[in-house]
């Protein structure tokens, strides 16, 4: 029936979609790709093409459909509507299509953004993201913005606040282990790292970060406390004696 109706109504996208639903694997490309050529000028059905490629985990193709949709779409004299795609991806991100959510924020986060506006653009975009409970857009548009910026220290800060409120412990982590390393004189990421491997019951391992953290800042307060603190509150009390001891004679500021 649905077959007969895209060809009584072959300019209905809804039709299109839905006859495609219908249909296998294979199938579904076939009557996607002449939904394309009846109607050039949809975005839905491309953002459907890449969604058929995510669910049969053929993964490297989602992000050559999404390119290929804008440069399809241009072609075709649509404009890019930066705020509907946004949306798009964020619908993407709630039936579970993560990759194609991905994909679509990497494609037109920056479509229409000055320079000078595109951290400030970027944040306000990711913080919108979380508020409608899209972390998958979120996190796609802060790792965007640390390709792009990945020496802004308050972007990794931005990104690791929303992976302490919204991910995981590991996600956190690992996202603070980059973060130093482009970073390395940003004491608070250091600190924020070693205070999860503490809070995680990894003392051994917060010492190691705040070890790591000296090297890079030798002469930083924060870090000796953080240090002190560490040690004194798992009743190592030698080391946090020989840690103050140290501090006093290296930070300039060293509280007696």
């Amino acid at each position: 029936m649905l077959s007969r109706a895209v060809e009584c109504c072959p300019t209905s996208v809804e039709l299109w979609l839905a006859l495609a639903r219908l249909e296998n694997y294979s199938n579904a490309r076939k009557v996607l790709n002449k939904a394309r050529e009846n109607i050039p000028t949809d975005r839905l059905i491309w953002i459907s093409a890449a969604k058929l490629e995510e669910a049969n985990n053929n993964i490297p193709m989602v992000e050559k459909i999404i390119e290929r949709a804008l440069n399809s779409l241009r072609a075709n004299m649509v404009e890019v509507n930066r705020e509907q795609w946004l949306k798009d991806a964020e619908d993407c991100e709630k039936a579970g299509s993560v990759f194609t959510c991905q994909a679509i924020v990497r494609a037109v986060i920056g479509v229409g953004v000055e320079e000078e506006d595109k951290k400030h653009t970027w944040m306000e975009d990711a913080e919108a993201c979380a508020v409608h409970g899209a972390n998958e857009c979120a996190r796609a548009i802060y790792a965007y913005a640390l390709s792009i910026f990945p020496s802004k220290k308050s972007i990794w800060l931005r990104a690791a606040y929303f992976e302490k409120n919204y991910g995981t412990r590991d996600s956190l982590e690992a996202l603070l282990q980059r973060a130093v390393a482009h970073c390395p004189k940003a004491e608070v990421l250091w600190l924020m790292g070693a205070k999860s491997k503490w809070l995680a019951g990894d003392v051994p391992a917060a010492r190691s970060i705040l070890a790591l953290a000296f090297q890079s800042n030798p002469n930083s307060e924060e870090i000796w406390l953080a240090a002190v603190k560490l040690e004194s509150e798992n009743n190592e009390f030698e080391r946090a004696r020989r840690l103050l001891q140290r501090a006093r004679n290296s930070a300039p500021t060293a509280r007696s």
